[in-house]
């Protein structure tokens, strides 16, 4: 699907990988954007100080600077394009300075070209919101600060889940739609998706426990008023709500927290419940 804005936004392709540099360079020209392509980071950096670019895609490990030092000086810089980190190295070290220095989105190679021109028109698409503030980024510790958007809600569960490579895939699937449904509640329920409202979440790990921490700036709720959920529903009703949701015009759904809960090894909230832990528990 091509691209055809009234001006053509102009993407920066850094990789010096000149294979990987020229496929992503065409699929992104054939979807009707304007690009630049960068061999290394110097020329990257060089490229953003000379002219104004809408969108970088940056490979991590370039000789010269890497795409983590270019992200840096841009952010520095007067420009701000909205910035891709592509590459192979998941490490949390990497991922975590990534969304330090306000990343936009991260993408593992290998991926196909046309992946790109998804990410792509998925960033320039999305308007501008207030950064994501990175509290602590710690391996074991990750904290973070998100606007209540959609859109930043579902590019931190992706950072978050890359985090966690090293679980069988399966288990890990299953923790992130859990960490979905408690994060999209608590920016649209408790943010009332108001961009300059923010969700505070902790990921915490250890050796044998992996726990999300999701506070919301709402007020709060009772289990007894959601009639638009599963969980709210007469025993003999299950379904009752998926015509108020629709009548109320919001997402379909309403079995997030019945799915958490059997997800879960424990799932505590606060007195006000605008604040969850989920907890599971690892195997040795």
């Amino acid at each position: 699907m091509s691209h055809t804005p009234a001006t053509r936004q102009k993407v920066l392709v850094a990789d010096d990988d000149r294979t990987t540099r020229h496929a992503i360079s065409q699929m992104l020209r054939d979807a009707n954007y304007a690009v630049t392509a960068a061999k290394d980071g110097i020329d990257a950096l060089r490229k953003v100080q000379q002219a104004e670019f809408d969108l970088v895609f940056l490979d991590i490990w370039m000789p010269g600077m890497s795409g983590l030092e270019v992200l840096a000086c841009i952010r520095a810089g007067k420009s701000h394009p909205k910035v891709i980190i592509m590459t192979s190295d998941t490490t949390p070290q990497s991922l975590l300075r990534a969304v330090r220095e306000q990343a936009y989105e991260y993408i593992s190679k290998p991926f196909p070209p046309k992946e790109a021109v998804e990410v792509a028109q998925r960033a320039l698409e999305e308007g501008s919101s207030p950064p994501i503030e990175v509290v602590s980024a710690l391996p074991h510790w990750v904290e973070l600060l998100i606007p209540c958007t959609r859109d930043a809600a579902e590019r931190i569960q992706n950072f978050l889940l890359k985090l966690e490579a090293d679980l069988p895939d399966e288990l890990r699937h299953s923790i992130a739609m859990a960490f979905r449904e408690l994060l999209l509640n608590a920016v649209e329920w408790g943010g009332k998706l108001d961009p300059n409202r923010k969700v505070r979440i902790a990921q915490v790990r250890s050796s044998r426990m992996l726990m999300y921490r999701i506070a919301d700036p709402g007020a709060g709720f009772s289990f007894k008023g959601l009639g638009h959920a599963a969980i709210g529903q007469p025993a003999d009703e299950p379904v009752g709500h998926v015509a108020l949701r629709d009548q109320m015009g919001i997402r379909p759904g309403g079995f997030g927290i019945l799915m958490t809960r059997a997800l879960a090894d424990e799932l505590l909230y606060n007195e006000a419940q605008n604040e969850v832990i989920f907890i599971k528990y690892l195997g040795s």
